[in-house]
């Protein structure tokens, strides 16, 4: 008899949950965008300017991703900037996105110049919430010089501020 009792109350339990939509997906924003170079944009320029830094501005970036909760990094790359290369359609729902960061160098406890292009491959997935980046869900940021500048002196690191800054001239 205990179990019956428990067995109805998980299955209106489940049965409200399918009736108010309560799933995984419905709680990840909806993507507008139309294309998957475009989602691989917004998210680049969001994380150029340092949404991925914070947990305050990190939800910015849930639109055009397909975890929902990101790794604190102790490591930011600094770049000067980035571009969208090589698309690649492996079918209606599977895109690869290349770009490729000027990188200057990385923040790490201590500023680190290191001035290369690095190219990093996203692969962007069409969901019923649009399209979602799901690879790479581990990269750390990567951040414009002002912007990280910015971060910086905001957190009462200004040396390290300084040190990133002289990237600019």
């Amino acid at each position: 008899m205990k179990y019956n009792r428990l067995y109805c109350l998980v299955l209106v339990m489940a049965a409200f949950m399918l009736l108010t939509g309560c799933s995984k997906d419905s709680r990840m924003p909806q993507n507008t965008l139309a294309t998957p170079e475009e989602t691989v944009k917004a998210y680049c320029d969001l994380d150029a300017n340092g949404a991925r830094l914070t947990s305050t501005n990190w939800s910015k970036v849930l639109p055009y991703i397909s975890w929902s909760e990101e790794a604190g990094f102790d490591r930011a790359v600094v770049i000067a900037g980035f571009s969208i290369g090589k698309v690649q359609k492996k079918s209606d729902k599977e895109s690869t996105v290349t770009v490729e960061y000027q990188v200057l160098g990385a923040v790490s406890g201590d500023y680190v110049t290191g001035k290369k292009t690095e190219s990093v491959q996203f692969k962007v997935l069409k969901t019923g919430r649009g399209w979602k980046i799901s690879e790479p869900d581990f990269m750390p940021p990567h951040v414009l010089v002002k912007d990280m500048v910015i971060h910086l002196e905001g957190t009462k690191k200004s040396e390290l501020g300084e040190k990133v800054k002289s990237e600019e001239r």
